[in-house]
Parts: C-alpha cells; structure tokens; sequence
C-alpha cells in the first residue's frame, strides 16, 4: 500500500473542522527565530480552522488553542497521510476573523510557547504546558494588554528588526517616566 504524500484533502469541503496549512511557514519562521520555542515539533503539528463556534472560556475569547491528538487517532492520520501529527492547533476562525497578521502570527507564538520541556520524574521530556503567570506578562510586556482583542498595531513578530523576544519595544507603560518594571 502507497503512502499518500499529502494531506488529504476534499475540494469544497464545507464541514466545521478545516485543515489549513497556511498556519504552518508561520510557525516554522516562529520557531526558527525564538529559542524558547525549540521544543515545537512544526512538522508533527496539525492545524484545524473551526469554523463555526465562538470558543469563550470564563467569559473571554479564546483565538486559539493547542492539544495533544490522541494516540489511535494519531495512528490513523499516519495511516491515511503518511504523515504524523502529535499536536493540533485549532484556530477559532470566527474569533480571528478580525485580527491583523501581526495579530495571528503573536497567536501562533503563544501556542506554540506551550509545547516546553518538562520533567517526569528523572527523565526529561516534550509535553504541553499551561498558562502561567510569566506567559501572560511575557506577551503583555512586549505586545501590550490587549495585543488580541485590538486593531492596535503590534510588533511583527517575524519582521527582521525583531532578533529575539527581548528586543521588541513593548507599548509605553501607564507610568512611562516611572521605573516600575513587572517582576518575574
């Protein structure tokens, strides 16, 4: 039996889950140029529009979201593909829909910062993390508070004048003349 050499996919498809691939050259440059994502396996990701549900959680938006596919249903889209897909991005196509790239592109970066290296017991090991606290100030500090909900202009995460998360500008603060800083 031949292995399919590509995804499959069906012209016209008009069901609520949608393979988009155009997620994936962002996430192969996000990787390539932030270290803190270096444990982001891109090619065993599988990226999924939604393209019918509003997905709020606690009363806020939520754009996107990560997860690990489970292990049969890995088993079967290597079977149909070829290809092996650990994670799925699910994107909340209405959630985005108003979004600029810069936009997408940060929320792209914010999923993938979830795949980290974690320990189990003695031995090291690739999984999924959640929020914490030095996530959400990390992207507040640098794109500002309402980095996704805005058409605010935000830093292009991939522009050339970015080298590392640390050399974005952030937004000027309440209290600009101020040396107050967030403490990590």
């Amino acid at each position: 039996m031949s292995q399919a050499r590509n995804l499959v996919v069906v012209d016209e498809w008009s069901g609520k889950y949608f393979i988009n691939e155009y997620y994936r050259p962002i996430a192969e440059k996000l990787v390539e140029k932030f270290p803190e994502l270096k444990y982001a396996p891109v090619k065993n990701i599988l990226f999924v529009e939604n393209t019918e549900d509003e997905r709020k959680k606690s009363h806020k938006t939520v754009f996107a979201q990560i997860s690990k596919i489970p292990g049969r249903w890995e088993q079967i889209i290597q079977q149909m593909t070829g290809k092996q897909f650990e994670y799925m991005i699910e994107i909340f196509k209405e959630n985005v829909a108003g979004m600029s790239r810069e936009q997408i592109v940060a929320v792209i970066y914010h999923e993938l910062r979830h795949i980290q290296l974690t320990m189990d017991g003695d031995s090291p090991k690739i999984d999924l993390v959640g929020h914490d606290i030095d996530d959400f100030i990390n992207m507040i500090e640098k794109l500002g508070a309402n980095w996704p909900n805005t058409r605010a202009r935000i830093p292009d995460l991939l522009d050339d004048s970015i080298t590392n998360w640390d050399s974005i500008q952030g937004p000027p603060t309440l209290f600009p003349e101020s040396n107050l800083r967030v403490v990590k």
